[in-house]
């Protein structure tokens, strides 16, 4: 009877051995669990801070025509819009008066469609502001439409036709919420 005794009394030990292991997990992940929220919640704060980084090399500043054919490369698959002006779509013989429209790749803006080759009108500035605002276009499907066709940019005697050794100013386009969408590469 005694050898029974100290058997009962060695499983009961075990469990309560176990009770206290297995409090003591649920303690400490009960405290690495603010810890851990707040790795992740700064963590998706850089990434955010990177993906905006990208940006930081179009906004107001002059590209060649090589760097320009590499941001349409850079940005392909991505919900990021672009438009390049180019001094031959300009209407003025000299070709010196820039007008507002440019060809769209990337991701398609409002407006904009493949039966005009995609060719952006109206890109304008608001009074004050160093961005264009323009929407991209979601579609009645909600899904966003791209302009992946790149071989106009690099077909010489095209409007579309971006020389590499021509300088471009770059400049954000922005939607209406203030989210940025797209560059604007403006021949100079």
């Amino acid at each position: 009877m005694e050898g029974e005794m100290g058997t009962g009394a060695r499983i009961a030990i075990a469990l309560i051995v176990l009770g206290v292991l297995i409090s003591v997990v649920f303690t400490i992940l009960g405290f690495t669990r603010n810890t851990t929220n707040q790795g992740i919640t700064t963590v998706q704060n850089s990434l955010e801070s990177m993906q905006l980084a990208v940006y930081d090399d179009y906004d107001q500043q002059m590209l060649s025509g090589t760097q320009v054919l590499s941001a349409l490369k850079l940005f392909e698959g991505r919900p990021t819009g672009l438009i390049v002006r180019t001094a031959a779509q300009r209407d003025d013989p000299k070709k010196i008066n820039l007008n507002d429209n440019g060809f769209n790749y990337g991701a398609i803006f409002d407006g904009v469609d493949d039966s005009d080759a995609y060719l952006v009108e109206s890109m304008t500035k608001n009074e004050g502001e160093s961005w264009y605002v323009k929407n991209l276009d979601t579609g009645s499907s909600g899904t966003m439409n791209y302009n992946m066709s790149y071989l106009e940019a690099k077909k010489s005697g095209t409007d579309a036709y971006i020389r590499p050794t021509a300088k471009f100013l770059a400049e954000l386009i922005k939607d209406t919420t203030g989210t940025i969408v797209g560059v604007c590469f403006t021949q100079q």
